[in-house]
């Protein structure tokens, strides 16, 4: 449809896995997945990695006319903070879910910081409202978490051409 890439916020967010002190330090394993039914990335490393930081490569997203006149298409991106426990420990639970709690916030905050260096390359990171889940004792076994979904908003090119017609 157009020339320009699309942002790539899976290698946004491998980067962020890479600077952050906490997920280094506790050996999150970085991963994608296809949404929250079939998490094959974790599930694969799941026997040999104890902490995870999946993004999924899927995505719903809308085009839509911005207030300037300008077509824009808005994704929204899902990443899953997950971390393994002890099931017969309550408070091994408690910390593999505090530690994501606090992931969250600290990837939460460099987005924040982030959203001003992204516009000036015209992606538009919606970090203003951001949905956090926390996924619970017993959504995987011996495995807590959350989830967090964020939009991001880009410009695109729908000038028509004519020569990808027969009229």
């Amino acid at each position: 449809m157009n020339d320009r890439q699309l942002f790539d916020y899976i290698e946004y967010f491998r980067g962020l896995w890479q600077q952050n002190i906490l997920a280094q330090n506790n050996d999150f394993v970085f991963c994608t997945c296809s949404g929250i039914e079939t998490l094959q990335g974790p599930l694969q490393k799941f026997r040999t990695a104890q902490a995870f930081f999946c993004v999924d490569d899927t995505n719903d997203n809308i085009t839509f006319r911005g207030a300037n006149g300008g077509w824009f298409k808005r994704r929204t991106i899902t990443v899953f903070l997950m971390h393994r426990f002890n099931i017969m420990n309550m408070d091994s639970y408690k910390a593999a879910l505090a530690m994501c709690r606090n992931m969250f916030l600290q990837l939460y905050s460099r987005m924040l910081i982030d959203e001003d260096s992204l516009s000036n390359d015209m992606v538009y990171l919606r970090s203003a409202s951001v949905l956090s889940r926390e996924l619970g004792q017993y959504f995987l076994n011996g495995c807590t978490g959350l989830y967090f979904m964020v939009e991001v908003s880009e410009p695109i090119d729908l000038t028509y051409d004519e020569n990808q017609w027969q009229i």
